[in-house]
Order: C-alpha cells, then structure tokens, then sequence
C-alpha cells in the first residue's frame, strides 16, 4: 500500500506544472454554498489544493479579515500576473440556511471542477468544528458539542473520542476531509483572549489525553485531524488577530507544558499540525513559529519527528499582516517548512499570493525541492483518505440519515446535559419555579454562528425556558448589551422577582459580553441569575447570585441549561472544572 501510494504521488508531482504545484499550497476559503465565478476559478485558475469552509453568507472581496484588507498594493505584478474574477456581494447581508445534504450537493460539484482539472486532483475540504462558538458549519440540525474545556469536565476520554467520531461521520459524510482541530493550547492563563475554553484544560496532561482521544475519533470517522496551535498559545494574553505575541517560555517549560498534548496528538497519528503566529524565544528570538525554520524543520519535524503536513494558521492575521506583506510571508512560511497556507479573504490577495510563490519558485528564492516536498506530503494525505477515488460521489441521502440519525441526536444530548455545571447558587435559587415573574434576557450571538432554522436560531434559550413557564417577560440585547439595551432591561427588571440572564463570552466580539448588564442590574437591588458558556470571570461575573455553565453556545447545551434552571434535569456527579480559577 506504501510503495503503491508512494509511486502514484510520485508520478502525479513529476506530471504537474508549477501553476498547478503552487496552487497545491493554498487553501482558499469558500462562504456561503453558492459556486461563483470567484470560487470556481479559485479552483480552475489559482489550482486550489483546498477549500475552507466558513459560516459568512457570501464570498465577497469587500470583505476585511478581522478589520483588515491583506491586498499588497506594493506587489510587484509578474508577466504573465492574471486575476481571478472578482464578486462584489454586500458581506452583510443576511445568510441562507443550508441543509447537510444541500452542502453534501454544493462540494460534490467543487470536487468535480477540481478533478476537471489536467492534474486530476481532488481538494481537501476544511473546516473549523471546535464546539462553542467555533463551529462554521451550523445548519440543517447538524449535531454540534460542547468546547473541548467542557468535554475535559466531563471527564471521560471514552466519551471525548466519540465526539469525535460522530463529529466526524457527520461532516466527512457531506464532504469535509480535514478538520482544524484539535487545540491543543494549554490554557495556563486565565486572561487568554483567543483560547479559553477552546482549550481542554489548564493542565497539559489532561489536554494530552483528551486531544489523543478526539484525534482517534476524528480520523476514524473519515477526517485529517489537525493539532493546534503549534507549538502552544494557551500563555498569552492577547489576540494573533490582532497582535504578535511572545510566549517567554523556556525550553524546559515548553516541554513539560506547551509541547506535552502536540507530543499526544502526533502519538495518536494526527496527519496535520497548524502554526501558531506566536514568537517563542526559546527556539527563533526573531520570527513566529508560522515563518521559523527552526520552530517546524528543526524542532517539528526533527525532534518531535513529526512526518505529516504542516498548515498554517490564517496567513493574513494581523499578527503577521502587520509586518509582513502576505506574498512575501506565503513564501517564508513555505520555505520554512509549512506545507499548506490557509488564505482567508476572499479578494485580490488570491492571485497576489499564488504569484508570488511561483515567482519565488522561478527566480530561485524558494527551491524546487521545498516546493515538490511540500505537494507530495497534501498528495500522500489525500491518497490515504481514498480522495483520487471518493471525491465528489458523496451521498446526500447518506448525509441526511446520518445528521437526522436519533443516535446522534440522543448522544448530543447526553453530552450537553453531562457539561453542565453549576457554578454558582450561595442564596439556593435554583431550581427556578412557576410562580415566580423572572425576566430573561438573551444575547443574540453574532448571526454567523446560528444555523438560521428553527433547531439554531437567536432565541433558542428564550424558547426553551417559554417551555417550563409562561409567567416570562422575554427581552434580547445584542451580544454586548448597548445603552439602550441596558436601560430597557433595567426598566423591564422593575416588574420581575428575578433576572435570568444569559452571559455568554466569544472571542469574535471585541467590545466584549453582559458583564456590564449583570453589574447594573445587581447595583439596582435585583436577584441574578446567569447561564454562560465560560467558568472565567467573563462568563460567571462577580456579581450573579447563582450561575450555571454549559460551556458551549450550541442548541442542545443551551436548551439544556434552562432544563436545569428549572431542575427538569440534574448536574453529573463527576463533571468538574478542569482548571484552576
């Protein structure tokens, strides 16, 4: 079977042209569902080697990569430069919800542009699936869990690998072959803006068996897992989006700390570790881990001895933007030892990128060999996971009997209601009863992250607690309560004997959540009580009479805590925070 794959990818790499070699290194993202001239000569013209799916409505070049553009407007064109066609949608305009078997329909048409192609090879399609609010595809009822802290408070590795597995069996039935997880950050800092409960825990070896778990499911249930954050952001107190950070580690803490669960994932043959933007002094004092030779030649792939593909996080991060124009940095991040780029913004910066590295190429810059080693290692992954023969035959009646299966659904279930925690209840408010007026009030979650139907929808909280008690005022405020928001609240609190309110924490939202609201609403004399997704001082506050957390911001997590507000169900014996606060 090696030498049979080793010998098809050798001569399918000697058959290329380096247009298609170089369009193997890049992983354009595709939003929404709907096949544009944009994304089909993605794939026909720039020879993606894979697609990102993400949860915005459309593809658009006026859209800006967390506030900014990654157009070069110093890159020097080459002769023969061509740019993509180019899609001009409103990127804030409202999205569709798109079934598992309409998605299942929409990538088998990608695969089949894709294997169209002279080179005849398939793309690999990612995804982000973390649990919480990282889930980028959340329609049509599809199964989503709680965050990988809340599979740690469980307990139960058994239990982490089989979300996995149904995780898995669900997206690799519609199409998706590589997942962006497991994170593997240890979260030793409790002010980590980008990581928190993404992490399993704050204690590596418990981060190590869990990721080794997940990894099994993942990739038993069809898809490449993929160890992030290489080679560890849980010690930072800032966002890669927005700035380069340095973890000030030495090496001797970096082995018993950050590089413990990247050593389990690997052990538990992960096919792919992602970069972090992150600089480690201990190994490169100069330049993040994504562009650092001896980071992932030296360290990655010569003493962790990892032999699988290297990703890079989102190239057009501010922590790299900021300092690096993106062509330039596609090619020191390839020259370095990555493998695959991740481009997410759907503009100019396509073509820029994709003629820079081949120029590099030409004039010598990044060599032949780097290129052609960097191809066979995508074309090794996708021949093991039987792409060359798979690719765009995916069954979407299979999909829909599989998202719809009372399998899955009862094992979200199950998971949901074993996450819960309460956190929170000195004053013995809970269960919640009938005669009281209680006022909620919800945050709408950033419209992304909602799968637009009935079973995802803003309001899933409030609908949830209309089936336990009609004696509710219903209110929403945005996910950071606005001025207004906060006064209509506190003049609605007036006529209840209690609040509950929803206190929810995503990185996305800069501004921040409904700490503010649960502050005001305590100073004014009333009873709270939260429910939030985050055990850190952002989600439970310092000043709710009784909090409970479910760690996750999906359907079933979230209808399940108003079930136990209400003592509909009970809390599992042995969860438990699995950090210390």
């Amino acid at each position: 079977m090696s030498k049979q794959r080793d010998d098809f990818v050798a001569n399918k790499v000697a058959s290329m042209s380096l247009a298609e070699k170089v369009g193997q290194l890049l992983t354009f993202t595709w939003r929404g569902a709907i096949l544009t001239p944009s994304s089909i000569e993605q794939i026909t013209r720039l020879y993606a080697g894979g697609l990102c799916l993400e949860p915005y409505a459309h593809e658009t070049c006026k859209n800006l990569y967390w506030g900014n553009t990654q157009f070069d407007p110093n890159f020097q064109k080459p002769a023969d430069y061509y740019n993509i066609a180019l899609t001009y949608f409103d990127p804030h305009n409202y999205g569709i919800s798109v079934t598992p078997e309409e998605l299942t329909e929409a990538l088998n048409k990608a695969q089949r542009i894709a294997l169209s192609r002279p080179s005849g090879i398939p793309l690999h399609i990612t995804i982000d699936f973390e649990g919480d609010f990282k889930n980028d595809y959340t329609s049509g009822g599809i199964r989503q869990f709680p965050s990988p802290m809340g599979l740690a408070a469980i307990g139960d590795p058994d239990l982490t690998y089989q979300v996995g597995l149904t995780v898995a069996r669900q997206l690799s039935a519609m199409g998706v072959t590589q997942m962006y997880s497991p994170v593997c950050d240890v979260n030793i800092n409790p002010k980590n803006p980008e990581i928190g409960i993404r992490s399993f825990s704050d204690d590596p070896q418990t981060c190590a068996e869990h990721v080794a778990a997940i990894v099994r499911g993942y990739q038993e249930g069809g898809i490449a897992a993929t160890a992030k954050h290489y080679p560890g952001r849980g010690d930072s107190e800032t966002d890669a989006h927005d700035v380069l950070d340095k973890v000030n580690a030495d090496k001797e803490r970096m082995n018993q700390v950050e590089l413990v669960p990247f050593k389990a994932a690997i052990e538990a043959g992960a096919k792919a570790v992602m970069t972090a933007h992150t600089i480690y002094p201990a190994y490169d004092p100069d330049l993040p881990s994504t562009l650092s030779p001896r980071i992932l030649t030296g360290l990655l792939r010569g003493e962790l001895g990892f032999d699988g593909v290297i990703v890079s996080d989102a190239i057009g991060m501010a922590a790299i933007l900021k300092q690096w124009p993106l062509p330039q940095a596609c090619v020191m991040a390839i020259k370095a030892g990555v493998d695959t780029i991740l481009l997410k913004a759907d503009d100019e910066s396509r073509a820029q990128c994709f003629f820079g590295l081949k120029k590099a190429v030409e004039n010598g810059d990044l060599p032949m060999e780097r290129l052609d080693d960097a191809v066979t290692r995508l074309l090794r992954m996708k021949y093991d996971q039987g792409l060359f023969e798979t690719a765009g035959k995916n069954d979407p009646e299979n999909t829909r009997a599989i998202a719809r299966s009372r399998e899955v659904i009862d094992f979200s279930w199950e998971v949901a209601r074993k996450a819960l925690m309460v956190i929170r209840d000195d004053k013995n408010l809970l269960p919640l009863n009938q005669d009281q007026k209680i006022l909620v009030v919800e945050q709408i979650h950033p419209y992304e992250f909602v799968g637009k139907d009935m079973y995802s929808h803003p309001h899933m909280f409030s609908e949830q607690m209309t089936t336990h008690s009609t004696n509710l005022i219903l209110d929403d405020t945005k996910f950071y309560a606005t001025d207004e928001d906060i006064a209509e609240a506190m003049e609605l609190a007036k006529q209840a004997d209690l609040v509950v309110m929803t206190n929810y924490y995503a990185r996305i939202e800069k501004r921040g959540n409904n700490q503010r609201l649960a502050k005001m609403l305590k100073e004014a004399g009333h009873t709270v009580v939260v429910m939030t997704n985050y055990p850190y001082i952002e989600g439970i506050t310092e000043e709710a009479d009784a909090v409970v957390c479910n760690f996750s911001a999906s359907p079933d997590s979230i209808r399940i805590a108003a079930d136990l507000l209400f003592g509909k169900v009970e809390t599992s014996p042995s969860t438990s925070l699995p950090i210390k606060l």
